[in-house]
Protein backbone atom coordinates (compact mmCIF):
# COMPACT_ATOMS: atom_id res chain seq x y z
CA UNK A 1 0.00 0.00 0.00
CA UNK A 2 2.70 2.48 0.70
CA UNK A 3 4.49 1.74 -2.34
CA UNK A 4 1.76 1.94 -4.31
CA UNK A 5 1.00 5.84 -2.83
CA UNK A 6 4.64 6.51 -3.27
CA UNK A 7 4.63 5.22 -7.21
CA UNK A 8 1.40 7.35 -7.57
CA UNK A 9 2.79 10.75 -6.07
CA UNK A 10 6.32 10.32 -8.09
CA UNK A 11 3.86 9.63 -10.97
CA UNK A 12 2.06 13.50 -9.88
CA UNK A 13 5.31 15.12 -9.42
CA UNK A 14 6.65 14.23 -13.46
CA UNK A 15 3.38 15.06 -14.37
CA UNK A 16 3.68 18.71 -12.68
CA UNK A 17 7.26 18.93 -14.03
CA UNK A 18 6.24 18.30 -17.50
CA UNK A 19 3.43 21.01 -17.51
CA UNK A 20 5.71 23.20 -16.44
CA UNK A 21 8.42 22.88 -18.68
CA UNK A 22 5.61 22.79 -21.80
CA UNK A 23 4.44 26.33 -20.19
CA UNK A 24 7.72 27.48 -19.85
CA UNK A 25 8.34 26.17 -23.46
CA UNK A 26 5.23 28.28 -24.74
CA UNK A 27 6.35 31.21 -22.92
CA UNK A 28 9.67 30.92 -24.69
CA UNK A 29 7.97 30.33 -27.90
CA UNK A 30 5.34 33.25 -27.55
CA UNK A 31 8.32 35.73 -26.40
CA UNK A 32 10.19 34.83 -29.97
CA UNK A 33 7.64 35.14 -32.14
CA UNK A 34 6.98 38.19 -30.20
CA UNK A 35 10.47 39.46 -31.11
CA UNK A 36 10.27 38.22 -34.67
CA UNK A 37 6.88 40.22 -35.43
CA UNK A 38 8.91 43.16 -33.57
CA UNK A 39 11.83 42.83 -35.79
CA UNK A 40 10.01 42.51 -38.68
CA UNK A 41 7.93 45.47 -38.03
CA UNK A 42 11.73 47.27 -38.03
CA UNK A 43 12.64 46.03 -40.69
CA UNK A 44 13.23 48.32 -43.49
CA UNK A 45 10.66 47.63 -46.92
CA UNK A 46 12.42 46.38 -49.57
CA UNK A 47 13.91 49.08 -52.43
CA UNK A 48 12.14 48.82 -55.57
CA UNK A 49 13.20 46.71 -58.29
CA UNK A 50 16.25 48.21 -60.26
CA UNK A 51 16.39 47.61 -64.08
CA UNK A 52 19.32 46.75 -65.62
CA UNK A 53 20.13 48.72 -68.66
CA UNK A 54 23.85 48.22 -70.55
CA UNK A 55 25.43 51.27 -71.74
CA UNK A 56 23.59 50.62 -75.27
CA UNK A 57 20.29 50.63 -73.79
CA UNK A 58 20.69 53.37 -71.82
CA UNK A 59 22.18 55.74 -74.74
CA UNK A 60 19.13 54.55 -76.37
CA UNK A 61 17.38 56.28 -73.83
CA UNK A 62 18.94 59.23 -74.15
CA UNK A 63 18.45 59.24 -77.57
CA UNK A 64 14.92 58.64 -77.66
CA UNK A 65 14.48 61.35 -74.37
CA UNK A 66 16.86 63.86 -73.71
CA UNK A 67 15.19 67.49 -74.53
CA UNK A 68 18.71 68.73 -76.18
CA UNK A 69 18.51 66.05 -78.49
CA UNK A 70 14.59 66.63 -79.45
CA UNK A 71 15.36 70.38 -79.73
CA UNK A 72 17.92 69.72 -82.19
CA UNK A 73 15.98 67.64 -84.39
CA UNK A 74 13.43 70.43 -84.36
CA UNK A 75 16.36 72.83 -85.53
CA UNK A 76 16.70 70.64 -87.95
CA UNK A 77 12.99 70.17 -89.48
CA UNK A 78 12.61 74.05 -89.22
CA UNK A 79 16.11 74.04 -91.87
CA UNK A 80 14.42 71.55 -93.99
CA UNK A 81 10.84 73.94 -94.18
CA UNK A 82 13.32 77.28 -95.22
CA UNK A 83 15.20 75.20 -97.65
CA UNK A 84 11.91 74.31 -99.10
CA UNK A 85 10.65 77.66 -99.13
CA UNK A 86 13.59 79.10 -99.90
CA UNK A 87 13.32 76.52 -103.52
CA UNK A 88 10.13 78.31 -104.09
CA UNK A 89 12.02 81.33 -105.47
CA UNK A 90 12.95 80.23 -108.64
CA UNK A 91 8.86 79.30 -109.35
CA UNK A 92 6.02 81.69 -110.25
CA UNK A 93 3.88 83.51 -108.18
CA UNK A 94 -0.06 83.73 -108.45
CA UNK A 95 -1.75 86.20 -106.30
CA UNK A 96 -5.23 86.57 -106.26
CA UNK A 97 -6.82 89.96 -105.38
CA UNK A 98 -10.16 90.06 -104.47
CA UNK A 99 -12.00 93.78 -103.09
CA UNK A 100 -15.25 95.16 -102.98
CA UNK A 101 -15.52 98.92 -103.24
CA UNK A 102 -18.53 101.29 -102.08
CA UNK A 103 -18.18 105.10 -103.23
CA UNK A 104 -20.11 108.02 -102.46
CA UNK A 105 -21.13 108.78 -105.84
CA UNK A 106 -21.21 107.42 -109.25
CA UNK A 107 -17.87 107.94 -111.33
CA UNK A 108 -18.66 110.50 -114.33
CA UNK A 109 -16.84 112.17 -117.34
CA UNK A 110 -18.55 116.06 -118.09
CA UNK A 111 -18.69 116.73 -121.99
CA UNK A 112 -18.08 120.54 -121.65
CA UNK A 113 -19.68 122.61 -122.76
CA UNK A 114 -22.41 119.45 -123.23
CA UNK A 115 -23.99 119.08 -119.79
CA UNK A 116 -23.82 115.79 -120.08
CA UNK A 117 -21.75 113.13 -118.44
CA UNK A 118 -20.72 109.67 -119.04
CA UNK A 119 -20.55 107.08 -116.35
CA UNK A 120 -17.52 104.84 -116.14
CA UNK A 121 -17.57 103.50 -113.12
CA UNK A 122 -20.57 102.61 -110.63
CA UNK A 123 -19.96 103.35 -106.87
CA UNK A 124 -20.29 100.15 -105.77
CA UNK A 125 -18.29 97.13 -107.44
CA UNK A 126 -16.66 93.77 -106.88
CA UNK A 127 -13.21 93.42 -108.44
CA UNK A 128 -11.19 90.20 -108.60
CA UNK A 129 -7.89 89.84 -109.93
CA UNK A 130 -5.35 87.54 -110.80
CA UNK A 131 -1.78 88.36 -111.13
CA UNK A 132 1.25 86.68 -111.76
CA UNK A 133 4.98 87.69 -111.80
CA UNK A 134 7.88 85.57 -112.77
CA UNK A 135 11.34 86.31 -112.10
CA UNK A 136 13.74 85.57 -114.72
CA UNK A 137 17.02 86.87 -113.96
CA UNK A 138 18.22 88.33 -110.45
CA UNK A 139 21.85 88.42 -110.07
CA UNK A 140 22.32 85.17 -108.62
CA UNK A 141 20.57 85.87 -105.85
CA UNK A 142 18.13 83.08 -105.92
CA UNK A 143 20.65 80.75 -106.54
CA UNK A 144 22.50 81.96 -103.69
CA UNK A 145 19.80 82.09 -100.90
CA UNK A 146 19.29 78.30 -102.17
CA UNK A 147 22.73 77.41 -101.62
CA UNK A 148 22.54 79.10 -97.82
CA UNK A 149 19.67 77.61 -97.09
CA UNK A 150 21.21 74.27 -98.10
CA UNK A 151 23.98 75.15 -96.17
CA UNK A 152 21.95 76.22 -93.01
CA UNK A 153 20.37 72.74 -92.88
CA UNK A 154 23.67 71.45 -92.78
CA UNK A 155 25.12 73.32 -89.99
CA UNK A 156 21.87 72.03 -88.31
CA UNK A 157 22.09 68.52 -88.73
CA UNK A 158 26.18 68.93 -87.99
CA UNK A 159 24.81 70.57 -84.45
CA UNK A 160 22.69 67.97 -84.18
CA UNK A 161 25.71 65.18 -84.01
CA UNK A 162 27.59 67.59 -81.86
CA UNK A 163 24.96 67.48 -79.21
CA UNK A 164 24.69 64.10 -79.53
CA UNK A 165 28.32 63.61 -78.92
CA UNK A 166 28.79 65.12 -75.80
CA UNK A 167 25.46 63.64 -74.48
CA UNK A 168 27.62 60.11 -75.18
CA UNK A 169 29.76 61.80 -73.30
CA UNK A 170 28.17 62.96 -70.55
CA UNK A 171 26.55 59.41 -70.21
CA UNK A 172 29.44 57.94 -70.10
CA UNK A 173 30.87 60.00 -67.47
CA UNK A 174 27.57 59.55 -65.21
CA UNK A 175 26.92 56.21 -66.25
CA UNK A 176 30.30 54.76 -65.39
CA UNK A 177 29.82 57.09 -62.12
CA UNK A 178 27.24 55.30 -61.01
CA UNK A 179 29.56 52.02 -61.52
CA UNK A 180 32.43 53.43 -60.20
CA UNK A 181 30.10 54.39 -56.65
CA UNK A 182 28.47 50.98 -56.45
CA UNK A 183 31.98 49.44 -56.57
CA UNK A 184 33.22 51.86 -54.03
CA UNK A 185 30.25 50.34 -51.64
CA UNK A 186 31.44 47.53 -51.76
CA UNK A 187 34.88 48.11 -51.34
CA UNK A 188 33.72 50.40 -48.12
CA UNK A 189 31.13 47.15 -46.96
CA UNK A 190 34.18 44.82 -47.12
CA UNK A 191 35.97 47.28 -45.49
CA UNK A 192 33.63 47.56 -42.73
CA UNK A 193 33.52 43.76 -41.94
CA UNK A 194 36.81 43.46 -42.33
CA UNK A 195 36.72 46.62 -38.98
CA UNK A 196 34.26 44.43 -37.39
CA UNK A 197 36.28 41.01 -37.49
CA UNK A 198 39.20 43.63 -35.86
CA UNK A 199 38.07 44.97 -32.98
CA UNK A 200 35.56 41.70 -32.56
CA UNK A 201 39.22 40.12 -32.25
CA UNK A 202 40.44 43.50 -30.38
CA UNK A 203 37.96 42.55 -27.50
CA UNK A 204 38.52 39.21 -27.79
CA UNK A 205 42.44 39.61 -27.21
CA UNK A 206 42.29 42.31 -24.41
CA UNK A 207 40.03 39.94 -22.54
CA UNK A 208 42.48 37.48 -22.68
CA UNK A 209 45.23 39.73 -21.05
CA UNK A 210 47.17 40.19 -24.02
CA UNK A 211 46.60 43.51 -25.54
CA UNK A 212 45.60 47.00 -23.89
CA UNK A 213 42.42 48.78 -23.86
CA UNK A 214 44.31 51.47 -25.80
CA UNK A 215 44.47 49.05 -28.93
CA UNK A 216 40.65 48.05 -28.78
CA UNK A 217 39.56 51.78 -28.81
CA UNK A 218 41.95 52.45 -31.85
CA UNK A 219 39.95 48.84 -33.40
CA UNK A 220 36.31 50.65 -32.69
CA UNK A 221 37.71 53.88 -34.08
CA UNK A 222 38.08 52.32 -36.95
CA UNK A 223 35.26 50.79 -37.54
CA UNK A 224 33.66 53.88 -36.57
CA UNK A 225 34.97 55.51 -39.24
CA UNK A 226 34.31 52.75 -41.42
CA UNK A 227 30.63 52.52 -41.08
CA UNK A 228 30.51 56.90 -41.45
CA UNK A 229 32.12 56.18 -45.23
CA UNK A 230 30.12 53.54 -45.99
CA UNK A 231 27.20 55.90 -45.15
CA UNK A 232 29.16 58.16 -47.20
CA UNK A 233 29.27 55.85 -50.16
CA UNK A 234 25.76 55.33 -50.02
CA UNK A 235 25.30 58.90 -50.65
CA UNK A 236 27.49 58.88 -53.36
CA UNK A 237 25.80 56.17 -55.11
CA UNK A 238 22.33 58.33 -54.65
CA UNK A 239 23.73 61.14 -56.22
CA UNK A 240 25.59 59.30 -59.60
CA UNK A 241 22.20 57.53 -60.25
CA UNK A 242 20.10 61.02 -59.54
CA UNK A 243 23.02 62.20 -62.32
CA UNK A 244 22.27 59.52 -64.37
CA UNK A 245 18.43 59.67 -64.33
CA UNK A 246 18.51 63.19 -65.75
CA UNK A 247 21.02 62.74 -68.46
CA UNK A 248 18.18 59.40 -69.29
CA UNK A 249 15.45 61.80 -68.54
CA UNK A 250 14.39 58.68 -66.60
CA UNK A 251 13.00 58.48 -63.06
CA UNK A 252 13.23 55.00 -62.39
CA UNK A 253 16.30 53.66 -60.84
CA UNK A 254 18.62 52.05 -63.13
CA UNK A 255 21.33 49.58 -62.26
CA UNK A 256 24.11 49.25 -65.00
CA UNK A 257 25.29 46.04 -66.82
CA UNK A 258 28.40 47.72 -68.30
CA UNK A 259 31.18 47.05 -66.11
CA UNK A 260 34.10 49.62 -65.87
CA UNK A 261 36.31 48.37 -68.53
CA UNK A 262 39.95 48.99 -70.14
CA UNK A 263 40.80 48.71 -73.70
CA UNK A 264 44.46 47.41 -75.13
CA UNK A 265 46.26 47.96 -78.36
CA UNK A 266 44.38 50.79 -79.45
CA UNK A 267 45.50 53.23 -82.36
CA UNK A 268 48.81 55.46 -82.48
CA UNK A 269 47.49 58.83 -81.18
CA UNK A 270 48.33 60.13 -84.65
CA UNK A 271 45.74 58.09 -86.21
CA UNK A 272 42.97 59.52 -83.91
CA UNK A 273 44.15 63.06 -85.41
CA UNK A 274 43.76 62.24 -89.04
CA UNK A 275 39.90 61.73 -88.38
CA UNK A 276 39.50 65.58 -87.03
CA UNK A 277 39.44 66.76 -90.50
CA UNK A 278 36.50 65.05 -91.97
CA UNK A 279 34.61 63.54 -88.76
CA UNK A 280 34.05 65.94 -86.49
CA UNK A 281 30.76 68.03 -86.49
CA UNK A 282 32.35 71.70 -85.21
CA UNK A 283 34.82 71.66 -88.39
CA UNK A 284 31.46 70.85 -90.08
CA UNK A 285 29.78 73.39 -88.42
CA UNK A 286 32.26 75.83 -88.98
CA UNK A 287 32.67 74.81 -92.88
CA UNK A 288 28.72 75.15 -92.98
CA UNK A 289 28.95 78.70 -91.75
CA UNK A 290 31.70 79.93 -94.45
CA UNK A 291 29.52 78.44 -97.21
CA UNK A 292 26.68 80.67 -96.28
CA UNK A 293 29.21 83.24 -95.48
CA UNK A 294 30.36 82.94 -99.13
CA UNK A 295 26.82 82.91 -100.29
CA UNK A 296 25.75 85.90 -98.38
CA UNK A 297 29.27 87.38 -100.45
CA UNK A 298 27.37 86.45 -103.57
CA UNK A 299 23.67 87.80 -102.77
CA UNK A 300 25.40 91.10 -102.39
CA UNK A 301 27.43 90.92 -105.67
CA UNK A 302 24.05 89.91 -107.37
CA UNK A 303 22.48 93.32 -106.11
CA UNK A 304 24.43 95.30 -107.91
CA UNK A 305 23.03 93.63 -111.30
CA UNK A 306 19.88 94.54 -113.00
CA UNK A 307 16.60 91.93 -112.79
CA UNK A 308 14.34 91.21 -115.03
CA UNK A 309 10.88 89.65 -114.73
CA UNK A 310 7.46 88.94 -116.51
CA UNK A 311 4.15 89.30 -115.48
CA UNK A 312 0.66 88.86 -116.28
CA UNK A 313 -2.93 89.57 -115.35
CA UNK A 314 -6.48 89.11 -116.07
CA UNK A 315 -9.76 90.49 -114.46
CA UNK A 316 -11.80 87.52 -113.23
CA UNK A 317 -15.33 89.81 -112.78
CA UNK A 318 -14.88 92.36 -115.71
CA UNK A 319 -18.38 93.80 -114.47
CA UNK A 320 -16.73 95.62 -111.86
CA UNK A 321 -14.47 97.01 -114.21
CA UNK A 322 -14.31 100.61 -115.45
CA UNK A 323 -14.36 101.54 -119.07
CA UNK A 324 -10.69 102.53 -118.84
CA UNK A 325 -9.81 99.00 -116.89
CA UNK A 326 -8.07 96.32 -119.15
CA UNK A 327 -9.48 92.71 -118.76
CA UNK A 328 -6.06 91.47 -119.22
CA UNK A 329 -2.77 92.64 -119.55
CA UNK A 330 1.10 90.47 -119.48
CA UNK A 331 4.33 91.87 -120.34
CA UNK A 332 7.83 92.29 -118.93
CA UNK A 333 9.60 94.20 -116.36
CA UNK A 334 13.30 95.17 -115.13
CA UNK A 335 15.27 96.72 -112.43
CA UNK A 336 18.84 98.52 -112.02
CA UNK A 337 19.85 100.23 -109.06
CA UNK A 338 22.14 103.13 -110.72
CA UNK A 339 23.39 104.94 -107.11
CA UNK A 340 22.74 103.81 -103.68
CA UNK A 341 25.66 105.62 -101.79
CA UNK A 342 28.33 102.92 -102.25
CA UNK A 343 25.69 100.83 -99.35
CA UNK A 344 26.29 97.68 -101.99
CA UNK A 345 29.77 98.28 -102.33
CA UNK A 346 30.30 98.17 -98.65
CA UNK A 347 28.16 95.32 -97.95
CA UNK A 348 29.96 92.77 -100.77
CA UNK A 349 33.49 94.21 -98.59
CA UNK A 350 31.10 93.12 -94.59
CA UNK A 351 30.14 89.89 -96.56
CA UNK A 352 33.78 88.81 -97.76
CA UNK A 353 34.92 89.79 -94.18
CA UNK A 354 32.63 88.02 -92.52
CA UNK A 355 33.57 84.43 -95.02
CA UNK A 356 37.42 85.54 -94.35
CA UNK A 357 36.45 85.45 -90.32
CA UNK A 358 35.00 81.81 -90.39
CA UNK A 359 37.60 80.33 -91.89
CA UNK A 360 40.10 81.92 -89.90
CA UNK A 361 37.64 80.76 -87.02
CA UNK A 362 37.84 76.95 -88.69
CA UNK A 363 41.74 76.36 -88.68
CA UNK A 364 41.80 77.48 -85.25
CA UNK A 365 39.15 74.96 -84.09
CA UNK A 366 40.99 72.52 -86.50
CA UNK A 367 44.45 72.77 -84.65
CA UNK A 368 42.90 73.23 -81.39
CA UNK A 369 40.76 69.99 -81.70
CA UNK A 370 44.13 67.82 -82.77
CA UNK A 371 45.76 69.12 -79.48
CA UNK A 372 42.79 68.25 -77.18
CA UNK A 373 42.60 64.99 -79.13
CA UNK A 374 46.60 64.48 -78.41
CA UNK A 375 45.50 65.94 -74.72
CA UNK A 376 42.94 62.94 -74.14
CA UNK A 377 45.17 60.09 -75.28
CA UNK A 378 47.98 60.68 -72.98
CA UNK A 379 45.27 60.99 -70.47
CA UNK A 380 44.06 57.84 -71.19
CA UNK A 381 47.41 56.43 -71.18
CA UNK A 382 48.21 57.69 -67.95
CA UNK A 383 45.13 57.02 -65.88
CA UNK A 384 46.03 52.73 -67.93
CA UNK A 385 49.24 52.78 -66.37
CA UNK A 386 47.95 54.04 -62.86
CA UNK A 387 45.83 51.27 -63.15
CA UNK A 388 48.49 48.56 -63.77
CA UNK A 389 50.39 49.82 -61.08
CA UNK A 390 47.65 49.63 -58.61
CA UNK A 391 46.99 46.26 -59.86
CA UNK A 392 50.61 45.26 -58.41
CA UNK A 393 50.01 47.11 -55.14
CA UNK A 394 46.67 45.52 -54.79
CA UNK A 395 48.48 42.23 -54.38
CA UNK A 396 51.08 43.70 -52.16
CA UNK A 397 48.48 45.62 -49.41
CA UNK A 398 46.80 42.55 -49.42
CA UNK A 399 49.55 40.24 -48.33
CA UNK A 400 50.54 43.37 -46.06
CA UNK A 401 47.60 42.78 -44.73
CA UNK A 402 47.21 39.39 -44.10
CA UNK A 403 50.46 39.59 -42.23
CA UNK A 404 49.78 42.41 -40.21
CA UNK A 405 46.69 40.48 -39.05
CA UNK A 406 48.40 37.39 -38.51
CA UNK A 407 51.04 38.96 -36.32
CA UNK A 408 48.79 40.89 -34.46
CA UNK A 409 46.96 38.31 -33.49
CA UNK A 410 50.23 36.31 -32.32
CA UNK A 411 51.15 39.56 -29.96
CA UNK A 412 53.67 40.64 -32.69
CA UNK A 413 51.66 44.03 -33.94
CA UNK A 414 49.47 46.30 -32.84
CA UNK A 415 45.51 47.12 -33.45
CA UNK A 416 46.80 50.19 -34.84
CA UNK A 417 49.08 48.32 -38.12
CA UNK A 418 46.43 46.40 -38.79
CA UNK A 419 43.94 48.97 -39.28
CA UNK A 420 46.77 50.91 -41.24
CA UNK A 421 46.91 47.55 -43.59
CA UNK A 422 42.97 47.55 -44.07
CA UNK A 423 43.40 51.14 -44.95
CA UNK A 424 45.95 50.72 -47.77
CA UNK A 425 44.42 47.75 -49.07
CA UNK A 426 40.95 49.64 -49.50
CA UNK A 427 42.89 52.26 -50.78
CA UNK A 428 44.50 50.26 -53.15
CA UNK A 429 40.69 48.92 -54.65
CA UNK A 430 39.65 52.10 -54.49
CA UNK A 431 42.38 53.39 -56.47
CA UNK A 432 42.27 51.13 -59.42
CA UNK A 433 38.55 51.73 -59.35
CA UNK A 434 39.31 55.07 -59.73
CA UNK A 435 41.60 54.80 -62.43
CA UNK A 436 40.03 52.60 -64.30
CA UNK A 437 36.49 55.14 -64.44
CA UNK A 438 38.95 57.66 -65.38
CA UNK A 439 40.58 55.75 -68.42
CA UNK A 440 36.03 55.42 -69.36
CA UNK A 441 35.79 58.77 -69.21
CA UNK A 442 39.38 59.63 -71.33
CA UNK A 443 38.37 57.15 -74.09
CA UNK A 444 35.00 58.85 -74.58
CA UNK A 445 36.28 61.96 -74.34
CA UNK A 446 39.55 61.09 -76.59
CA UNK A 447 36.26 59.59 -79.31
CA UNK A 448 34.50 62.74 -79.14
CA UNK A 449 37.43 65.05 -79.53
CA UNK A 450 38.31 62.71 -82.62
CA UNK A 451 34.46 62.98 -83.97
CA UNK A 452 34.22 59.27 -83.45
CA UNK A 453 31.92 58.59 -80.95
CA UNK A 454 30.04 56.77 -83.03
CA UNK A 455 32.25 53.80 -82.81
CA UNK A 456 32.06 53.37 -79.40
CA UNK A 457 30.22 50.27 -79.79
CA UNK A 458 32.67 48.83 -81.91
CA UNK A 459 35.60 49.49 -78.94
CA UNK A 460 33.13 48.09 -76.29
CA UNK A 461 32.91 44.98 -77.99
CA UNK A 462 36.61 44.24 -77.77
CA UNK A 463 36.82 45.54 -74.01
CA UNK A 464 37.99 44.11 -70.94
CA UNK A 465 36.03 44.52 -67.57
CA UNK A 466 37.36 45.04 -64.53
CA UNK A 467 37.22 42.56 -62.22
CA UNK A 468 35.33 42.28 -59.34
CA UNK A 469 36.20 43.61 -55.56
CA UNK A 470 38.77 41.17 -53.78
CA UNK A 471 37.66 40.38 -50.59
CA UNK A 472 39.73 41.18 -47.66
CA UNK A 473 42.39 38.57 -46.38
CA UNK A 474 41.00 37.13 -43.14
CA UNK A 475 42.93 35.13 -40.58
CA UNK A 476 41.63 31.90 -39.15
CA UNK A 477 38.77 32.16 -36.74
CA UNK A 478 40.07 30.34 -33.86
CA UNK A 479 42.67 31.98 -31.39
CA UNK A 480 46.41 31.06 -32.58
CA UNK A 481 47.43 31.10 -28.98
CA UNK A 482 45.98 30.20 -25.78
CA UNK A 483 45.87 32.35 -23.08
CA UNK A 484 48.71 32.46 -20.39
CA UNK A 485 48.45 30.86 -17.54
CA UNK A 486 50.16 31.34 -14.28
CA UNK A 487 52.45 28.22 -12.81
CA UNK A 488 51.05 26.80 -9.80
CA UNK A 489 53.06 27.80 -6.93
CA UNK A 490 55.22 25.02 -5.28
CA UNK A 491 54.54 24.04 -2.32
CA UNK A 492 57.61 25.08 0.52
CA UNK A 493 58.82 21.89 1.95
CA UNK A 494 57.80 22.40 5.76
Amino acid sequence: MQGWVARKAGLKSEAMVRLKTQARRRGAMGMAVAGLLAMMSLWPLPSPAQERLSFGDALQRVQQRNEALMAGHDEVRQRDAEKAAVSGLKMPKAELDLRTSFLDADVTTPFDPIPIAYKMQNKNFTKAELSITWPVYTGGRIKAANKAATAKQGEAEAQLRYTGDQLVTELAQRYFGVCLARRAREVTALKVTTMEKQAHRAHRLMDEGIISKAETLSAEVALANANSELEAAERDVTIASEGLGNTMAWTDPVEPATALFLLRGLEPKESFQNTVDDKHPVLAMLGAKRDQAHQGVKAEEGAALPTAYVFGMYELLPEGCSVVDPKWAFGFGGQYTLFDGAQNRNKVSAAKAQEDRVAHLRQKYQRDLKSLTVKRYEEMEKTREQYDSLDTTLALTAENLRVRTRAFEEGMATSLEVVDATLLHARAQLGRLKAAYDFDTAFFQLLESSGQTGRYQEYLARAVPVPENDSFPAPAEPPLIEPLKKKPAETKSK
